[in-house]
């Protein structure tokens, strides 16, 4: 089971979401509603997807990368959800 606790957020990532209209903020309150983490598609940076909606309802997708502490990752980018990836919202 993979557990996520927290987001490292950098001037980089920050740049990638607001290039798909998003704001830091909205990519953090993902992890204070129900979401879920599934596999990335093979030969991506990000070996992971988590899967969840920001303080709006918005469904956002953020590829997530591994950091040297247990909990924390690290976004690469993040944009609104593709039809296919609402399939894995609780």
């Amino acid at each position: 089971m993979v557990v996520v606790t927290d987001l490292v957020i950098d001037d980089e990532n920050v740049e990638k979401f607001w290039a798909h209209g998003l704001t830091p903020e909205q990519v953090l309150s993902v992890l204070a509603s129900p979401f879920t983490v599934i596999r990335n598609r093979k030969r991506r940076r990000a070996s992971l997807l988590l899967i969840g909606r920001d303080e709006h309802g918005q469904c956002l997708a953020v590829p997530l990368e591994r950091t040297a502490q247990a909990g924390t990752w690290r976004p690469v980018t993040a944009w609104p959800c593709k039809p296919g990836e609402w399939l894995g919202l609780p």
